[in-house]
């Protein structure tokens, strides 16, 4: 079974990618690029609640971690996810947390 398993440096790459997706800034900017081509910075600032300053730090993880891509337009730069694969896991994951999302307690 052992051999089976991926080895170290793609279980360590694996928790890189996970540990990007775990910022609730990070995510809710992977989740916007996965339904629209490219964000600058300042509209995913606004959509995060955050700083410009803050997001541009968020994104550099994601960079980073090979999920986004960006693009200078003028003085303007973009953000687009870097490929199919992380909407795909982004679709997953969603599918998979609101199949598991326990009923709401009734009241009374």
């Amino acid at each position: 079974m052992k051999r089976a398993l991926p080895g170290a440096a793609a279980r360590r790459a694996v928790l890189e990618l996970f540990r990007a997706f775990s910022h609730e800034d990070r995510l809710t900017v992977l989740l916007a690029l996965s339904l629209n081509d490219a964000l600058c910075v300042s509209d995913l600032a606004e959509l995060c609640g955050a700083t410009q300053s803050s997001m541009s730090h968020q994104l550099r993880h994601l960079r980073d971690a090979g999920l986004v891509r960006r693009t200078r337009r003028g003085k303007q730069i973009f953000y687009a996810l870097d490929d199919q694969h992380v909407a795909a896991i982004l679709v997953d994951a969603v599918t998979h947390a609101k199949e598991k999302r326990p009923a709401p307690r009734a009241r009374g």
